[in-house]
């Protein structure tokens, strides 16, 4: 079969994919994909020289373990620059509203998008596969651990690369091409300083456990970790079923998410029902590590366990708000359409976010606050959980009336002036206040400006003089939620003005 043939099979199967690589495989661009590649392990073999010493298993166990560290961080920071960079000029020149116009289906123009765009960085990993399995097996290495490294590097790198195309999908077209460059290494960044190191720790914990039979390979064998009581890194079936389950979850919400951008571009980044789902599986999944620490019967370990989880939520909610809220435009059209329903409230892209919050913090406390009482923590500390769940919840509305009132706002960037605005409130005044020493133990009354800045999960440790000021402190708290929700009533009602 010659090349014309195999092209317009796969033209008939995936034209994206076609395109893609008549884009970028190029003879000079191929040649200098492989290039790099055997000098890289021409470089690493001088280094290592598995031959010259004196036990040449340890060479090559050398060889393979630099180049397993290194594949996450060349594949994923390289692979989300190249997306991220290529769904932004693609934006830029106004060709990606021309592919949404394709009859294609748009799971399999972004699966085009997602296995074309970094083909050449492919090409070089798949060069160094031969040197890497064969020096993972002279130096000792299970063929079922060279394989799981594999199959996981596979998978999470098309979940990391599917981050940066909903990175890439949310660009905005007008953006210049520095700001495009800033995006892409910015993504890139961020993947190369947590994603990449998050995939080797979890890996090597969770899931790759049971193959380490020598602590040379990888290091030495971490405790067994436990979901929900069920040890998920003692055997080599359940801790690949239960990365491949979460991953496999992830993968579903993030393909959902996927399809959403592009074929809705204007819309919020996610939905209000997949937001809801999102944060209900986040929290399943943290509360399962957390159980048992909670049930160990020491309460130093249950009320880490409670502030953890405490925590975990409050960035995981002020997360998905951001990726709910909807901007001035689609407020405007809310205005003019809009039902008056609550189902419109709870399930509409274009409503205010402020319901959509309080749903949230229901999902949230439904299955945190019993919790709490299971575990001891709201019989021992009837107070300070208390004073937990409610401040908590307070911060949250506040948060979530301040971004829908920065992005109903007429301004440039509104997601800058929200993230700037919450950064000022929730870390620059509190660490003031730390430099300065002003903490509830050395000074009671300061727990007022602590609760107000929204760090209500230390009151477990807050002195009993403290926590009259921490009610004073959820008092003003609310009195601020009572004039933002004013102020955001006041603005919607201009919107309707406008409409009218």
């Amino acid at each position: 079969m010659n090349n014309s043939s195999l092209a317009k099979q796969l033209g008939r199967w995936n034209p994206q994919l076609l395109r893609e690589f008549r884009g970028r495989l190029k003879p000079r661009t191929v040649i200098v994909a492989i290039a790099l590649s055997a000098i890289f392990q021409i470089f690493l073999m001088l280094i290592t020289s598995p031959n010259t010493r004196p036990a040449p298993a340890n060479g090559w166990l050398d060889v393979w373990k630099t180049v397993t560290w290194m594949l996450p961080y060349v594949v994923f920071s390289l692979g989300s620059y190249f997306i991220v960079s290529d769904l932004a000029e693609e934006q830029k020149r106004g060709t990606l509203n021309f592919i949404r116009l394709s009859p294609r289906p748009a799971w399999q123009i972004l699966l085009g998008k997602l296995l074309g765009i970094p083909v050449l960085l492919y090409l070089s990993i798949a060069f160094a596969i031969p040197l890497h399995c064969f020096a993972g097996l002279r130096g000792g290495v299970s063929l079922p651990l060279i394989l799981s490294v594999y199959l996981l590097l596979a998978i999470e790198c098309a979940l990391c690369f599917s981050g940066a195309m909903l990175c890439g999908l949310a660009g905005d077209e007008k953006q210049g091409g520095k700001r495009q460059t800033a995006t892409a290494i910015g993504f890139a960044a961020i993947v190369f300083s947590f994603i990449a190191p998050l995939f080797m720790s979890a890996n090597i914990n969770l899931i790759w456990r049971p193959l380490l039979d020598r602590p040379e390979i990888l290091g030495e064998k971490n405790p067994v970790i436990s979901w929900f009581f069920l040890p998920i890194n003692d055997t080599v079936l359940v801790s690949h079923s239960f990365a491949l389950l979460t991953l496999g979850i992830v993968g579903f919400l993030m393909w959902r998410m996927m399809l959403r951008n592009f074929r809705k571009p204007r819309s919020t980044p996610i939905s209000k029902r997949q937001s809801y789902a999102i944060l209900a599986c986040l929290e399943v999944f943290a509360l399962g590590f957390l159980v048992q620490l909670g049930f160990a019967n020491n309460e130093n370990n249950a009320t880490l366990a409670a502030t953890i989880m405490y925590v975990l939520t409050f960035i995981s909610t002020l997360v998905l708000i951001f990726g709910i809220c909807p901007q001035r435009q689609a407020l405007l059209d809310w205005a003019r359409y809009r039902s008056g329903s609550w189902q419109s409230l709870i399930w509409s892209d274009k409503s205010p976010v402020v319901l959509a919050v309080v749903i949230h913090l229901i999902i949230a406390n439904a299955l945190l606050v019993p919790w709490l009482f299971t575990i001891g923590i709201g019989t021992k500390k009837v107070v300070a959980t208390v004073l937990l769940v409610i401040g908590t919840v307070n911060m949250l509305l506040i948060y979530g009336t301040f971004i829908q009132q920065v992005f109903a706002t007429k301004i440039r960037n509104p997601v800058i002036w929200a993230i700037g605005g919450l950064s000022l409130w929730a870390i620059v005044f509190p660490t003031m206040l730390g430099l300065l020493q002003l903490t509830p133990e050395r000074f009671p009354p300061i727990a007022a400006l602590w609760t107000l800045f929204g760090y209500s999960f230390w009151y477990f440790d807050t002195p009993p003089a403290a926590i009259p000021f921490a009610v004073a402190g959820i008092v003003l708290q609310w009195l601020i939620l009572g004039f933002m929700l004013w102020k955001f009533q006041q603005t919607m009602d201009k919107l309707k003005a406008v409409n009218s």
